[in-house]
């Protein structure tokens, strides 16, 4: 990864960590548990870091772990909503930034593997 896609990758983190913030915000407000979503977050804040997404195998790795923990905390949040928590969530509002198309593909690809007993 160039030291420009290293930023721009930063910068795109922070705004989704941004958002996830707010997430936690507006959960821990109406007393839904936060503990998966904090773990994620955490991860995510170190992908923050340019520096650190100098090391691909560290960064890949971290965003895989970080990926698992948003689908974690995604089932355990349908499941608590009362949500069928088995079905996957087809519908979309639209198209896929390119910027997110790879993560994304790399989310449902890890979806479709299953979870490890």
């Amino acid at each position: 990864m160039s030291p420009q896609d290293a930023q721009q990758f930063s910068r795109e983190a922070q705004q989704r960590l941004a958002d996830a913030e707010a997430l936690r915000r507006e959960l821990a407000k109406n007393g839904q548990p936060t503990r998966e979503l904090d773990k994620a977050m955490e991860n995510l804040r170190q992908l923050t870091n340019p520096n650190f997404l100098e090391d691909t195998r560290a960064a890949a790795d971290l965003r895989s772990k970080t990926i698992e923990g948003f689908k974690d905390f995604e089932f355990g949040l349908r499941r608590a909503m009362g949500e069928d928590s088995t079905r996957v969530l087809l519908e979309r509002a639209g198209e896929v930034p390119p910027a997110y198309k790879q993560h994304v593909e790399e989310y449902y690809r890890s979806i479709g593997k299953g979870k490890k007993p």
